[in-house]
């Protein structure tokens, strides 16, 4: 009788996470990941077709998790600067609690062809709470205005600066 294993799925990422964060991205292999889960190869592969599949899985469950958050924080908001602090601080938690992935040069040419095809998804997330919050609070071209923060947020974000840092353009930018 075959054994049963449950959560394989929530190991497997778990068990890659511990790996990236002990040894770095580059040295995580399908095999190391597999082995620490006491796991086939076999096994792996129905749940993920590749690292790569595997690492943007647990990525992109990440994220949505703190946009979700954001959006639910920031319900009623009628200030749209409250709500530009909160994408620029889980952001860059995303980006910190990430470093070693987004810093390995192996994932970096993994990814760099896909970044592309999603930043306009990632600008949209990124813009709805700060629409709302234009919205509520009456400000003219809510449409633009948030899209616009958000790719500034996503642009300067990924750069390393914080909200500190911009918060003297985004007030600018919030004149009613």
């Amino acid at each position: 009788m075959p054994k049963i294993i449950e959560n394989v799925r929530e190991k497997i990422i778990a068990e890659a996470k511990r790996q990236i964060e002990e040894s770095g991205y580059e040295s995580v292999t399908i095999r190391n990941i597999a082995r620490g889960c006491s796991l086939g190869l076999g096994t792996f592969y129905n749940y993920f077709k590749s690292k790569d599949v595997l690492i943007a899985t647990f990525l992109l469950e990440d994220w949505q998790e703190r946009i979700s958050r954001v959006i639910a924080e920031s319900e009623g908001e009628n200030d749209p600067l409250a709500v530009t602090q909160m994408l620029c601080d889980e952001i860059s938690q995303f980006i910190e609690s990430n470093k070693k992935i987004f810093t390995a040069n192996e994932a970096i040419k993994s990814f760099n062809a896909s970044v592309g095809s999603y930043h306009k998804v990632l600008r949209a997330q990124i813009a709805e709470p700060i629409k709302s919050a234009c919205i509520a609070g009456g400000y003219e071209d809510a449409e633009f205005l948030s899209l616009f923060v958000a790719e500034s947020t996503l642009t300067w974000v990924t750069a390393g600066k914080t909200y500190g840092e911009l918060a003297s353009v985004f007030t600018k930018l919030f004149v009613k």
